[in-house]
This record gives structure tokens, C-alpha cells and sequence, in this order.
């Protein structure tokens, strides 16, 4: 799984240089052809994706100075603990064309996950499925031709993960994280008002702390890498 989104994402690194070696369009060079797509307007889409979550895990304790004073030292980091797994997407977006070869656009979307992560060690078992996550983003991009865009995107995103443990006294806390994402993709007009876009996206989420006890503290740092194919549709007229 992990190689396929990796493949996934270099390809797509090598397909826009390659796109930027033969020359992306000059300023008019798209008007000219006389037969331009609209890409002005808002949209709505669903998909399909695969994706890897990487978990940074930290056990820390608290060590006194003095009788009322003290910090968190570190005490165990585990990097790298991580699980794969598919997810579908909904998504709604508005793009526009701000000069002739150029389109921006900003968009929400909406993933329902089934990537999980699985940890086991002597007696002792835990998962940490994510559920879900929404994201709120923007993309900017060129027209290679005048039916492909070659973009960037980034924004904002939280994500909902269901942590369970074979230890039920665990006071054990299923988080929430916040982060932002970057990535890159194309997307290329299929017939009418019709789409198809294929991106790659790494997920950067903020550290959280699951658990809390008795001068213990457990704090969960995840990073994730996706692809995503999502088939669109343009409301209102494409040509």
C-alpha cells in the first residue's frame, strides 16, 4: 500500500516536470485555441483513495525539582508505528479561471476512513482506527492543455481517530487532531461537464496527549500520505 501511494506521488512529480519541460501555456496561448473548456463554477464530486498513517508516540514523566515543582522528561519514543488502508471522499469546490491558463479554486472535502493501526506488545493490544476527517483547502494550477490542470493544493484539516485497548482500566483518550496538508494533482476534463482528478496529499496532524495518569503522560504525533481519484461534475454549462 505504501508503495502504491508513493508511486502515485512520483509520478505525479515526474508527469508535471515533464509537463513544465514541453512548456506549459503562455500567457493567451490557451484563449487562442478557440475551443476552451470552462472551468469557472462549482462542482461536486466523490472518490475513492489508499492511505498510510505514520503515529510519533512519546511516553513522558513528570520529575519533581522541588516539593511542588517539575517537568516532563521523556522517557520512551516510538517513531514509525503506523497502518494502511482505503478511504472514499465527497467533495464541493469552486474554481475559476484569473487569467488565461491559470485557475484557482478553494474546496471541502470530506473523508470517510478505513485505515487502521494495530500495536501489539506481550499481553497487550491497541488500535487506532481513523474514523473520519474534513478538510477545507485551496489549489491553484496551470492548464497544460485546455481539458488538463496541473495544480498545487493546500489547507487545513482534523481528523477523528477510535483508539481501543485490551486493558480497559487504561484511562485511554480517543483523539482529535488538528494539522495542515500540502500536495499536488491533475485532473483532466472526461466528456461534458465531467472530470477526473488524481492527487497526492501529505497530512501533517499537531501532537496530542491520550493519556494522562499518575505523573505518566502518552502523547500521539500522526503524519499521513494519501492518493485520492475523485470523478467531479460542473454545475451549470462547461463550454
Amino acid at each position: 500500500m505504501m508503495r502504491l501511494i508513493l508511486g502515485v506521488a512520483a509520478a505525479l512529480i515526474l508527469s508535471t516536470g515533464h509537463a513544465l519541460a514541453d512548456g506549459l501555456p503562455y500567457r493567451g496561448h490557451v484563449k487562442d485555441t478557440g475551443a476552451v473548456p470552462n472551468w469557472t463554477g462549482f462542482y461536486v464530486g466523490v472518490g475513492v483513495g489508499a492511505g498510510a498513517v505514520v503515529h510519533d508516540l512519546t511516553v513522558s514523566k513528570y520529575e519533581y525539582e522541588y516539593e511542588y515543582e517539575g517537568y516532563w522528561r521523556r522517557a520512551l519514543s516510538f517513531d514509525g508505528v503506523g497502518g494502511e488502508g482505503v478511504f472514499g471522499t465527497i467533495i464541493v469546490g469552486y474554481d475559476r479561471v484569473i487569467r488565461p491558463g491559470w485557475v484557482a479554486g478553494v474546496f471541502v472535502d470530506y473523508d470517510f476512513s478505513g485505515i487502521s493501526t494495530s500495536l501489539s506488545a506481550y499481553e497487550f493490544s491497541a488500535s487506532l482506527d481513523h474514523t473520519h476527517s474534513w478538510s477545507v483547502g485551496a489549489r491553484l494550477g496551470m492548464l497544460s492543455s485546455p481539458t488538463t490542470l496541473w495544480y498545487a493544493t493546500a489547507g487545513y484539516t482534523r481528523a477523528e481517530f477510535d483508539l481501543r485497548t485490551s486493558e480497559g482500566y487504561w484511562d485511554l483518550r480517543s483523539p482529535s487532531f488538528d494539522g495542515y496538508f500540502v500536495g499536488a494533482g491533475v485532473e483532466s476534463i472526461l466528456r461534458g461537464n465531467w472530470s477526473l482528478r488524481l492527487e497526492y496529499r501529505f497530512t501533517q496532524f499537531q501532537s496530542e496527549t491520550i493519556a494522562d495518569w499518575e505523573g505518566t503522560r502518552i502523547d500521539l504525533e500522526p503524519s499521513m500520505h494519501t492518493a485520492r481519484l475523485v470523478l467531479s461534475y460542473k454545475l451549470g454549462h462547461r463550454d
